[in-house]
């Protein structure tokens, strides 16, 4: 009988239960795990232990979807998820191979945020939105001197700190002034800066094993547009053409072979002054229930246990 082993920061979000849900009417046995929970150490005799608290041992798994593994609030678990994939590689057989959703992704970029992203998309040829990057206070310092220096008018741009979603952490700065205040906000960590692109509609991609499930439409919120932006693009309703959805579905795929993702939900938006997509960003533990919820009908959880 199948085993299927689903690692996660919450087992009672929507995605492990719909993982778990459609698993079990497969007929497979599902065990749920926080990764908090996994014990990891060395045993007397030198050998690594890995003990799920689940009574298996991970060989037994035929399908591990690893979930996020930072939880809310900031705290991580990222060694023990990167613990698991490393010790999954070494147990693997020819008889038996387990597959692990993004698991060649996760070796290779165990963290990534939109700077990894970014630079990785770029080197590749793929279109990222254009920005800057530093960290802490002196970061800050000198970026914000060499503005000062500069004759031209100040132009807006967004920031945006490194890990964060559902935009969260994204804040519109439309002059000088209110930039030197975010400075205070994100002063500890990496942050991004880039500038307010000319969007109307975004698209959210759901891929799995190269294959589009399904694209679903976004409009740009205002607080992401200059107010000139808002009345230019308000009067106007977005319509693509064939040729550009398979473009939107082209770079999707392409950025999925870049970071070596077998599941993501990505964000790809339409420049309207450079009249291309934009990746905005790769989630490779995306949720999906609004997909499974909306006029789509993709039932994804069955997809993903399906591999």
């Amino acid at each position: 009988m199948k085993k299927v082993l689903i690692l996660t920061r919450f087992r009672g979000e929507y995605e492990p239960k719909r993982l778990a849900e459609e698993a079990e009417k497969m007929g497979y046995v599902v065990d749920k795990v926080n990764y908090e929970h996994v014990r990891i150490g060395v045993s007397k005799l030198g050998k690594p232990i890995v003990d799920l608290g689940t009574g298996r041992k991970l060989e037994e798994y035929d399908l591990i979807v690893p979930r996020a593994a930072t939880k809310r609030g900031g705290a991580s678990m990222l060694g023990v998820k990167s613990v698991i994939l490393e010790y999954v590689q070494q147990i693997k057989t020819p008889e038996k191979e387990i597959k692990v959703i993004n698991g060649e992704s996760f070796k290779l970029f165990p963290l990534m945020g939109k700077l990894e992203q970014g630079i990785l998309l770029a080197e590749a040829g793929l279109p990222v939105i254009p920005f800057v990057s530093f960290q802490g206070k002196r970061g800050w310092k000198r970026y914000l001197e060499i503005l000062a220096k500069r004759k031209s008018e100040f132009v807006p741009v967004m920031v945006k700190a490194r890990f964060g979603s559902h935009g969260k952490n994204v804040k519109l700065a439309e002059s000088l002034e209110k930039l030197t205040k975010l400075s205070l906000k994100y002063s500890e960590g990496d942050v991004l800066i880039q500038p307010v692109l000319k969007v109307r509609r975004w698209y959210r991609v759901l891929v799995l094993n190269g294959m589009v499930l399904g694209m679903m439409p976004h409009k740009q919120k205002d607080k992401f547009q200059v107010l000139s932006q808002q009345e230019e693009l308000s009067k106007i309703k977005p319509k693509f053409t064939k040729e550009q959805m398979e473009e939107l579905k082209t770079t999707a795929l392409a950025a999925m072979r870049v970071l070596k993702a077998d599941f993501a939900g990505l964000d790809i938006a339409w420049d309207e002054e450079a009249k291309q997509w934009r990746i905005f960003e790769v989630n490779r533990t995306a949720q999906f229930k609004w997909f499974e919820r909306s006029k789509l009908g993709i039932n994804v959880a069955e997809k993903i246990v399906q591999n």
